[in-house]
């Protein structure tokens, strides 16, 4: 079983402002990650999301901000934190 989920969405952008979000997560099995997948891809703006199960990280990337990301998890009941040591990165 791979350690590491991926996906993307695709859309149109002309401006660059692309960030790379990275929160740790509490995941368990793969319901975990098909719930974080369904609620992560409902945001809009996303290029890309990536889910390490061992590391416990969900990263993303696109328009988007730490704080949207935490709260999308938190209402599916995940306990999401920033990443130690992340650094909300432009992604140009």
């Amino acid at each position: 079983m791979a350690n590491l989920y991926m996906g993307q969405k695709t859309h149109q952008s002309f401006l660059c402002v692309h960030q790379v979000v990275e929160v740790k997560v509490g995941l368990h099995c793969d319901e975990c990650i098909k719930k974080i997948f369904k609620a992560i891809k409902k945001i809009e703006d996303i290029e890309s999301y990536n889910v390490d199960k061992q590391l416990n990280k969900v990263i993303v990337t696109g328009n988007v901000t730490m704080e949207e990301v935490i709260k999308v998890l938190q209402k599916i009941g995940k306990n999401a934190t920033p990443w130690e040591n992340a650094q909300l990165q432009p992604n140009c």
